[in-house]
């Protein structure tokens, strides 16, 4: 049994701890009230020519048939780009404009791509984890294509997620699996589970992490 000391000292630790844990998180919060878009950040995106979540990337594309058009939401360096089947035309969109073809949006300040057509795939790849208003951007980008490829790292206090690892990541919302699944019916779509990342799964970059084809509700 610890002495009295060392269990008091433990205690002050953990609180301590406990308090400067709070504090980061109110001030991410803080700053993400100020900050609500971090462009100093998707800059250096995209001049990352091979991001550690690339294989993603390359697993969405396989999922588009050739000779398909795509429109890549929250683009970053655009490598989704080159992991498309052949005859695919592809549409970047971006905060940070890395090539002269790439439509500016920022949805957290409502800014969403002005298109003259409809996609056949529009790709959502490790963006609505940044997004303030997650519902919005869902019923407004799904509406760009006729299905569209969306992955999300669900909040999951089970397997120990912390809404601060969260915030330090810049991940704004922190819905549960239940709580997408809400949030779709209430976009007005149909989500299809294609894959839910695995412990060892070097093809994503969390474990959990889901990736949803969805369409519009027919009636």
């Amino acid at each position: 049994m610890l002495s009295t000391p060392r269990r008091v000292a433990g205690q002050i630790k953990y609180r301590v701890a406990l308090l400067r844990d709070r504090a980061r998180f109110w001030l991410k919060v803080a700053s993400k009230l100020v900050i609500k878009t971090n462009k100093r950040r998707w800059a250096k995106v995209a001049r990352n020519p091979k991001p550690h979540w690339d294989e993603r990337n390359q697993y969405i594309a396989s999922l588009i048939p050739a000779g398909s058009s795509v429109i890549d939401l929250g683009c970053g360096p655009q490598t989704l780009r080159r992991h498309l089947a052949p005859g695919c035309t592809y549409q970047p969109c971006d905060v940070v404009k890395s090539t002269p073809d790439v439509i500016y949006c920022n949805f957290n300040d409502g800014v969403y791509p002005s298109v003259s057509m409809s996609y056949d795939y529009v790709v959502c790849s490790g963006v609505i984890e940044y997004v303030l208003d997650p519902l919005e951007f869902v019923r407004k980008n799904t509406r760009l294509g006729r299905q569209t490829i969306l992955s999300y790292n669900p909040f999951n206090k089970d397997r120990g997620d912390s809404k601060v690892v969260r915030l330090e990541c810049d991940w704004v919302n922190h819905l549960t699996r239940e709580e997408m699944d809400a949030l779709f019916v209430a976009a007005g779509v149909e989500a299809k589970v294609l894959r839910v990342a695995q412990v060892g799964d070097t093809a994503y970059t969390k474990p959990g992490e889901t990736v949803y084809l969805l369409r519009p509700k027919t009636a």
